[in-house]
């Protein structure tokens, strides 16, 4: 019926509308050129590498952006952003994560001089989704210490571990120790340790200051927690791939309600 026609084609036009909102929004979905999901129509949105911009201040839409949320103590910044997850095609149209993101915390020392913060010298902490979690679940109330081991100056904490080896006995680690300070507050601290002795000087790092700390107010520590939370699906890739696969579905779902292609 006429009626029922309307109500596939409204159906239609939301679901191309949710598909490509996903497309321009999300790094997977311009991974791939699904062009069976539109209609010829639809079709310029998309093309091999590129999709349509959006409105974004009067100009075109950045493909990029760079999260991150810093915290100003008296002789430390704490920084934290994200290193997105890794994708890789799966069969001829399909995507799927090859490797989980991190969440970053880097340490920045203030300069000696006490204006401006010494940047180029930050130490850098990364979190898996599990280690956020355990975050997530323990603070304020229960301290959290993490400890990753150091490869040498070759590796910033992000997994760039290729061709560095280790010594046995001597063995360097980084730690990472949250914990609540007086009041409200949480503290933040990263040390380089050997056989359980901190301050350690790492080879290979010019300036070290380690132990670096970092007060937390109780805002401020809110702030970090919801980020914490929030950030975990993208991490893992399920709110970028759910966002495809729904799209896909109701696709296929109106195709075989209209019969073809909308």
């Amino acid at each position: 019926s006429k009626l029922l026609s309307r109500q596939v084609r409204t159906i239609a036009s939301r679901a191309t509308t949710s598909f490509s909102s996903t497309l321009t929004r999300s790094p997977a979905a311009l991974f791939l050129t699904p062009r069976r999901l539109l209609s010829p129509e639809k079709l310029s949105l998309v093309s091999d590498r590129y999709v349509a911009f959006r409105a974004f201040s009067g100009g075109p839409m950045p493909l990029r952006a760079f999260p991150q949320y810093t915290i100003f103590g008296t002789t430390t910044a704490l920084s934290v952003r994200s290193i997105l997850p890794q994708f890789k095609r799966a069969g001829s149209d399909g995507v799927s994560v090859e490797r989980r993101g991190k969440l970053v915390l880097e340490f920045v020392p203030r300069a000696q001089t006490g204006a401006g913060f010494l940047w180029k010298e930050k130490t850098p902490f990364s979190l898996s989704v599990e280690e956020i979690g355990l975050c997530i679940s323990q603070l304020p109330g229960n301290s959290v210490e993490l400890s990753h081991a150091y490869y040498g100056a070759e590796s910033d904490d992000e997994g760039s571990r290729s061709g560095v080896t280790q010594t046995s006995g001597d063995s360097i680690e980084k730690v990472l120790t949250i914990q609540q300070a007086e009041g409200s507050s949480v503290k933040f601290t990263v040390d380089y340790m050997k056989n359980g002795v901190g301050g350690e000087d790492p080879s290979g790092i010019v300036f070290s200051r380690t132990p670096l700390e970092v007060m937390v107010q109780a805002g401020e520590f809110e702030v970090l927690k919801s980020i914490f939370q929030t950030s975990i699906p993208y991490l893992i890739g399920w709110n970028t791939t759910m966002d495809i696969a729904s799209a896909n579905a109701i696709s296929r779902g109106v195709e075989r309600s209209s019969g073809g292609y909308y």
